[in-house]
């Protein structure tokens, strides 16, 4: 099982196929690299696709201590993924959800290792306190929903459903993710609800200086994210639009070929960039 080793020693689970530009994908809260499964080999005829497990998640390892949890130290694993995973060439780096506002955070902090950035269904965090004291809250709420009836119960819910299985969460795709969901420690989870996915920073007054080209897609029925898109190819320099037809928050299972055919598409006119 590959393994990156993180600066505090933790170990990161990645999958790695293909051998064109590296491909980083990064997955929302509570979800594993199963989620692109459906995507690994398309894309891996252009890429070298690299999808992983945060700290906590999946087969990489949960920590116990709290403050092992922050947005520094996820950007930190992507790092060392990156180094692990390919030739630590610059690359495409795309994240769903709260794995855009990795991707993005990786774009500031590590301008030089990024080629092009695909940020789906995500924005740039909150400007206003109330709208992130709101984020927070749901968060949390999600955190004590799954110490209280473990994680089996907690994807039963229909918003974890529509967050994690996307919107046939009775498909083989879904009940393969599910399963991968399940491998994951709460605790882990519940460390990066806390710690990482809960108070995201407010990157909206950064954007400009992301002078790379920017894939923005949004899930047509994925109400929560359409104005935050449009905030996004607002305020990113080089960035299009793009509204995925008959998707939800987990556009990748809802519209797996869609999907591919979207980010080839933008692979065309960014690959030589």
């Amino acid at each position: 099982m590959p393994i990156a080793e993180a600066t505090d020693g933790a170990k990161i689970h990645y999958r790695a196929l293909g051998a064109g530009p590296p491909l980083l994908l990064c997955n929302a809260a509570f979800a594993t690299c199963a989620h692109w499964s459906a995507q690994e080999e398309a894309l891996a005829r252009r890429f070298r696709v690299v999808t992983w497990d945060y700290r906590g998640h999946g087969a990489s390892e949960a920590p116990a201590e709290a403050e092992r949890y922050s947005l520094k130290q996820v950007v930190a694993d992507l790092r060392a993924v990156h180094r692990a995973a390919t030739d630590d060439a610059p690359a495409f780096v795309g994240g769903l959800s709260v794995g855009g506002l990795v991707t993005l955070s990786y774009a500031l902090t590590h301008p030089e290792q990024v080629r092009a950035l695909l940020l789906f269904n995500t924005g740039p965090g909150f400007k206003n306190p109330e709208a992130l004291a709101q984020w927070q809250a749901m968060l949390e709420r999600a955190a004590s929903k799954m110490e209280e009836v473990g994680l089996a119960r907690y994807l039963e819910g229909r918003r974890a459903q529509a967050e994690l299985l996307g919107l046939h969460p009775q498909s083989k795709l879904a009940r393969a993710v599910r399963e991968s969901v399940l491998t994951s420690s709460v605790e882990g989870l519940t460390c990066f609800a806390r710690g990482v996915a809960g108070p995201v920073p407010n990157l909206v007054d950064r954007l400009a200086e992301i002078r790379v080209p920017c894939l923005v897609v949004v899930g047509e029925h994925d109400a929560a994210f359409q104005r935050a898109s449009q905030v996004l190819v607002a305020k990113l320099p080089r960035a299009q639009r793009v509204v995925l037809k008959d998707a939800g928050h987990v556009l990748q299972l809802d519209q797996p070929e869609a999907f591919v055919r979207e980010v080839e598409r933008f692979a065309e006119g960014a690959q030589d960039l």
